[in-house]
């Protein structure tokens, strides 16, 4: 068993849909996900993996990797799960990546790239629960609507749909770990 069992309740699941369906963008976090030692294994893989750095200096700088056993909890029936109950969606497509983010890495808003409408989701492995900078955040031409903060052992689902866009902000030189994401769209 890889998610923490709270999770695999039939009322806790309804619950979460009907916050997830109740918040303006639609969304929710899902707090101690993977059972602890789970979450360890996974962490300590994802810290000791070899990362490529992706750079542009107008859009973003961050470093990924890759992992056949994030790929799979991500193929897998958990995650199925959590997509179906949680968020609502039966059929889906998902585009992930395993993000690291230093001191000076960032993404930026830019129109180079249109994303597709989706249900984002985030697995937080990072080390601390407190960094400067590194929260994403969602908004639109006028409004920012939702920033989400770096959380340990969490599954964070976001609804962004047409012209709402998000941003990761610039990790600065105080932080004493990486922030270590998993950062995907599942497309509707």
């Amino acid at each position: 068993m890889a998610i923490n069992t709270i999770y695999l309740d039939g009322g806790v699941l309804k619950s979460a849909n009907r916050t997830f369906s109740s918040q303006a963008p639609k969304n929710i976090r899902l707090e101690a996900f993977f059972q602890k030692a789970v979450f360890k294994l996974l962490q300590n893989k994802l810290h000791n993996a070899e990362y490529s750095l992706r750079f542009h200096p107008y859009k973003y700088k961050y470093f990924t990797a890759n992992s056949k056993e994030i790929d799979s909890f991500l193929k897998g029936r958990y995650f199925d799960l959590m997509v179906k109950k949680v968020i609502g969606l039966n059929k889906h497509k998902i585009n992930y990546e395993i993000r690291k983010f230093e001191p000076g890495c960032y993404t930026l808003l830019h129109d180079a790239e249109k994303e597709k409408e989706g249900v984002d989701f985030i697995i937080d492995f990072s080390k601390l629960d407190t960094y400067f900078g590194g929260y994403t955040t969602y908004l639109t031409e006028t409004e920012e609507l939702l920033t989400l903060s770096p959380k340990t052992n969490t599954l964070s689902f976001v609804e962004r749909k047409n012209k709402v866009m998000k941003y990761t902000k610039y990790l600065t030189h105080r932080n004493k770990a990486p922030i270590l994401q998993v950062v995907g769209t599942i497309y509707i």
